[in-house]
């Protein structure tokens, strides 16, 4: 039941993942770090901004902002790492396990948790346009992310029902 050693879509599948990884954790330190140096340098940022026009509020609203795509690009990380882990499984030739059901219900939950943080960075994003003319946005919340989260939610099920039906024949056998 296992597939070809090396199948070249699997190797490829696992190299981009590894590089999306480490994008997320990478671009997810840099806003971490950007946070305390946005307060350290607080008399800084805020002469820049008024030099822009930009009320002194939009300070916060960027460190909101910087916070809630950590928390975005951590979660990423994480669905990266469990659809890593899932390849790793088909490379073996054992797609359907356990573990592999749970992987996809979290992914499911992840992505659902990156809308729900969607909803004020999206809002602060607009705020801030609003009081700058220097800045404009194209984010917006969609429903494509949830309709991802159905989809991971159904295929967890299927795997799920795989794997009994998998353990089913092996006892009758």
């Amino acid at each position: 039941m296992s597939l070809r050693p090396k199948d070249p879509l699997l190797a490829a599948a696992r190299v981009v993942l590894m590089i999306a990884m480490a994008t997320m954790a990478v671009a997810c330190a840099a806003m971490v770090i950007a946070v305390p140096a946005i307060i350290v340098f607080k008399t800084a940022v805020l002469a820049e901004l008024s030099s822009k026009a930009v009320p002194g509020e939009a300070l916060w609203a960027l460190v909101l902002i910087l916070l809630l795509a950590a928390l975005c690009t951590a979660l990423g990380f994480l669905f990266f790492r469990h659809m890593y882990r899932i390849v790793g499984t088909v490379a073996d030739g054992d797609p359907f396990i356990p573990a592999n059901a749970s992987r996809l219900s979290a992914m499911g939950w992840i992505v659902v948790a990156v809308n729900v943080a969607g909803i004020p960075l999206v809002s602060t994003l607009r705020w801030l346009e609003s009081v700058s003319e220097h800045m404009h946005t194209e984010a917006g919340n969609d429903v494509d992310g949830l309709l991802l989260a159905l989809v991971l939610f159904i295929l967890a099920r299927v795997f799920r029902e795989g794997t009994r039906l998998r353990d089913e024949v092996e006892g009758t056998v």
